[in-house]
């Protein structure tokens, strides 16, 4: 394969990677449903 066609390719992956990046924190600071480390129960708790 040609040398930029690996750019091309690089290049759209790095672009979805920031656009993931951008929707989930728009997500966040809208206070949608963006669960990373859902809470685990403690020892005492029921």
């Amino acid at each position: 394969m040609e040398w930029w066609l690996w750019l091309i390719v690089a290049v759209v992956v790095l672009a979805v990677i920031a656009i993931s990046a951008l929707v989930t924190q728009a997500r966040r600071r809208r206070g949608g449903a963006v669960v990373e480390h859902p809470p685990t129960r403690g020892r005492g708790e029921p």
